[in-house]
């Protein structure tokens, strides 16, 4: 019953106006596609994996969100800004003014902060911040289950920039 439950939730929440994930179901019908067109993500989800499925909604967003709890313990919601995920601190540490949640557009504009910082002379340890919260990101995405090569080797080469500017890590 759960399973029946948490499929339906999943594909009407994708099918609605403000929905940046899609889903295409599986053919046999025991899991789904989960697309983020902007970014180009997919998360392939089972139903019987889900544990539960609730719809919330935030102050600071208008649309609701879906958020996906894993019997492995993952979470992951999908919101009008696409999959929306929390931060992973294992490699980066407790970070000042680090946000409860990330998505993919957050890299985005972090990681072209971080350039922007490397073209003026002494702001390195602004870029170096947030080069942290890159890895805070990018470590609570690959936690959810979404695959992160691509920025990987961007934030690679940011920090590559960096140590080019002799700021060690």
């Amino acid at each position: 019953m759960a399973e029946a439950t948490s499929r339906t939730q999943i594909l009407e929440f994708a099918q609605r106006p403000f929905s940046a994930v899609a889903a295409l179901e599986d053919p046999d019908g025991k899991g789904a596609r989960l697309l983020e067109p902007a970014s180009g993500k997919e998360l392939h989800v089972r139903w019987d994996e889900i544990a539960r499925v609730e719809e919330r909604r935030t102050p600071l967003r208008p649309a609701p969100y879906l958020l996906l709890l894993f019997a492995d313990g993952r979470q992951l919601a999908l919101a009008d800004v696409g999959f929306a995920f929390a931060p992973g601190i294992a490699n980066t540490g407790a970070l000042p003014d680090l946000p409860a949640t990330f998505c993919f557009a957050d890299f985005r504009h972090l990681s072209q902060g971080v350039e922007s910082l490397l073209a003026e002379e002494g702001r390195e340890p602004e870029a170096l911040g947030a080069v942290m919260l890159c890895i805070a990101l990018l470590d609570g995405a690959r936690a959810a289950g979404l695959e992160v090569g691509r920025e990987e080797r961007r934030l690679d080469a940011l920090l590559r920039a960096l140590e080019e500017r002799g700021l060690k890590f």
